[in-house]
């Protein structure tokens, strides 16, 4: 899976970038509206992008908006991911069509859970399971994940 990660924060792009190498994806990090919309104009190949709601104080909406013309990035969940949520930002962006909207800090598993689901219910499941590439059922991944969560609430 590849997900697109529109902001300059690097430590949340680490987290989601360790979340997505368990299950062999990649987070490529993006840093202005105008490179996503030059990146995605050329490469229709990612899963999901999660994005701040402003970068560089440009509204991250316009890299929605692009999707939703473009038929094959359309169905991409758009996840944004804020700080001092509202319920009032929640349904603005839900109404603009954005996925999921996370306050920071998130559980960055989530992410992946919501991204995982709107595709599933937009491409069905055997297309999601081959994007995955459905990792063998290997304990070492469970121990992965059982790391990276104590890592994340500074437990060692």
């Amino acid at each position: 899976m590849r997900i697109l990660y529109l902001g300059k924060d690097l430590e949340i792009y680490e987290i989601l970038n360790e979340v997505a190498s368990l299950s062999k994806s990649e987070v490529i990090k993006i840093e202005s509206i105008k490179e996503a919309l030059d990146i995605l104009a050329k490469d229709k190949n990612f899963h999901g992008v999660v994005a701040h709601p402003k970068v560089d104080n440009i509204p991250s909406l316009q890299v929605l908006a692009f999707m939703k013309r473009d038929e094959s990035l359309k169905d991409v969940p758009f996840i944004i991911i804020i700080e001092n949520i509202t319920k009032d930002d929640i349904d603005y962006y839900k109404a603009m069509g954005v996925a999921e909207v996370f306050e920071i800090p998130f559980n960055p598993l989530e992410v992946f859970l919501v991204i995982t689901n709107k595709l599933k219910d937009a491409k069905g499941e055997e297309v999601v399971k081959q994007i995955l590439h459905e990792a063998k059922k290997d304990k070492s991944i469970l121990l992965k994940i059982i790391e990276l969560i104590k890592k994340l609430f500074g437990k060692k």
